[in-house]
């Protein structure tokens, strides 16, 4: 029988994807479970896998092209038992790590190929990401002769631009950009966003931080920073202020979790994953979620459970000479909290003209889900545990 493979919805705001490389091509065998091809979005790039064994018969989106969830793909004849007794409709999940991996029920399994079937497409090939593999098929190289600098060998893409150092953007790079802009784009267009900011006094918090970042990290295992101690203020202020753990969804949907994202820069734009909880993790643990998102968003490993579900992020941009900022809410979130660079400014202290260090907040918020109000109490209590933070080592 002849199975459709269509664009899955992979993400609740996912609407569209761009058809990034094709992993097989028409006559070839494929076994479940095999990577088929690779899909990009605004987010993260991302393997699809085939829910059946037999052979890809047509391929019906050429690679570069976006299309809308639910788009057919490509036509595979289906072979094994899969042939003669109907098949549930394949249900496609994407490649990551298997400790990154969602549960799949391979339950229903409908057979393997034969001995005399297997083709040497199926003989495994070097653990890559679906950027490096996209690379190595634009620069023309066997990905195979890579030695790849991730996790256990995995061949990464910074390591077939390390082998072509001059290599410019790919046409896949470009239309990421566009993506991404086309989501900003639609932020501002729909979401009726106002700001309000306020300079806050950190002298407690750099107190807090050179006193203890070192027992913390090495309980940790990693090197605690600012931004964790902001991430962590920010939780601890959403779960005093339940009116604002919410999104608009046609109307405002409350949420029970502390789910907020933290902005990423990599070299092919920023992302947002998300960390759950941040608000009860004991700090130690926090350090470690924040620390292994960022190296896989700057490795483009995120899954779409790294993105989904953030009711705001945290967007830090003190490690550069940036003073104040406003951020743009994603898409499905309700605010967004700018932090600009941490240093020495005058600060009125009982009359008295002293230097104290200080850090700006803009805090933008969705008008649908929160009035000034209730938004500049957010700010206040963000402030507060800013100004007094020993609530941030709280479960540590």
């Amino acid at each position: 029988m002849t199975v459709t493979i269509a664009m899955p919805q992979l993400g609740l705001t996912m609407t569209e994807a761009t058809v990034g490389t094709w992993l097989k091509k028409p006559g070839d065998a494929i076994r479940k479970d095999e990577p088929l091809l690779s899909i990009s979005t605004d987010k993260v790039d991302m393997d699809i896998e085939s829910n059946v064994d037999g052979v890809l018969r047509e391929i019906l989106v050429e690679e570069g092209k976006t299309v809308p969830v639910g788009t057919p793909l490509a036509l595979v004849d289906a072979v094994g038992k899969a042939a003669s007794t109907p098949a549930p409709a394949p249900v496609l999940v994407p490649s990551a790590d298997v400790s990154q991996r969602a549960p799949v029920d391979f339950s229903q399994r409908d057979g393997a190929l034969e001995k005399d079937e297997v083709s040497e497409t199926f003989r495994s090939s070097p653990r890559s990401s679906p950027r490096a593999r996209r690379e190595a098929r634009r620069l023309g190289i066997d990905i195979a002769t890579v030695k790849g600098s991730g996790p256990e060998g995995r061949i990464v893409e910074k390591d077939l631009l390390n082998l072509a150092p001059a290599a410019v953007s790919s046409p896949a790079d470009a239309k990421r950009r566009q993506l991404i802009a086309e989501s900003m784009t639609e932020s501002v267009r729909t979401i009726p966003a106002f700001s309000v900011s306020l300079e806050v006094n950190a002298q407690k918090l750099v107190s807090l931080y050179h006193d203890r970042s070192e027992p913390i990290s090495r309980s940790a295992g990693a090197k605690l920073t600012y931004t964790d101690l902001l991430f962590r203020a920010l939780a601890l202020a959403l779960a005093g202020l339940p009116a604002m753990n919410a999104v608009w969804q046609g109307e405002v949907r409350q949420r029970s979790q502390i789910i907020l994202g933290l902005a990423v820069a990599t070299d092919r734009g920023v992302v947002a994953p998300v960390i759950s909880d941040a608000d009860r993790l004991p700090l130690p643990e926090l350090i470690v979620r924040r620390a292994a998102l960022t190296e896989r968003a700057r490795q483009s490993r995120l899954s779409f459970a790294d993105l989904e579900g953030g009711v705001g992020t945290l967007s830090n941009l003190g490690m550069y000479r940036v003073d104040r900022f406003e951020g743009i809410i994603a898409p499905g979130q309700s605010f967004i909290l700018a932090a600009g660079k941490l240093r020495d400014r005058p600060w009125v202290e009982e009359k008295s003209l002293v230097v104290r260090p200080t850090v700006v907040l803009n805090l933008s918020v969705d008008h649908r889900v929160a009035d000034g109000a209730i938004a500049a109490a957010f700010l206040e209590r963000i402030a507060e545990v800013i100004e007094n933070p020993y609530p941030v080592l709280w479960n540590e």
